[in-house]
């Protein structure tokens, strides 16, 4: 039996703007982030659902800029959430970033003061992409490994895979690391193979 191959899906580059990628979905924040320290408010609040690209949007800005990133802000402590947000208004941190999976009218608030912060600031949303942005994007990942593939290939891992772009790009790279030690190409049935046997080992 060939040894099993431990395939490590966490992305590999740390979060920056340059490998964001862009989509319809995502470029009214990221247009949002990348105008600090331009700015309306000091702080501002980015919503969407997991896999949308806020983590990454995040903690890009934050490297870039020294600010402050808090992911799923809903599950926070309110009084810190509270002072964070009017530290940054004072200019006391050099901007602040919170983001949830929800609006906060649909946050479990207490104080209202915090409630009235948050629905002060400048917001963006973010969309899990459709297939059609998406489909290029696959098709540029394994080109950045030197690979060409079907589109029968990515349409099946648009259809099977969890499609947040973080975990595409761990999904292409642990194909090409399994196609280069088996030596063979990365068909569809290559990759139901794969991610059969990724789903088992999980």
């Amino acid at each position: 039996m060939p040894k099993q191959i431990p395939f490590n899906l966490r992305p590999q580059q740390p979060y920056s703007f340059d490998n964001f990628v862009q989509t319809p979905a995502n470029e009214a924040a990221l247009k949002l982030v990348q105008a600090w320290p331009k700015w309306p408010s000091a702080a501002v609040r980015l919503y969407g659902p997991i896999g949308s690209g806020k983590t990454h949007l995040g903690r890009a800005w934050a490297a870039k800029t020294g600010g402050t990133f808090i992911d799923n802000a809903d599950m926070e402590d309110e009084e810190m959430l509270f002072n964070l947000i009017n530290r940054a208004l004072i200019g006391d941190i050099p901007g602040l970033i919170v983001a949830s999976e929800l609006i906060p009218r649909d946050w479990d608030i207490n104080m209202p003061d915090l409630q009235s912060r948050l629905l002060a600031m400048p917001e963006a949303a973010l969309w899990e992409p459709d297939d059609e942005s998406l489909e290029p994007i696959v098709r540029e990942l394994f080109s950045q490994t030197g690979r060409s593939v079907s589109r029968d290939v990515v349409t099946y891992i648009l259809k099977q895979s969890d499609r947040s772009i973080d975990a595409l790009k761990a999904l292409v790279l642990g194909l090409d690391e399994l196609a280069q030690t088996e030596k063979k190409d990365v068909t569809k049935a290559f990759t139901a193979k794969f991610l059969k046997r990724l789903k088992r080992d999980l």
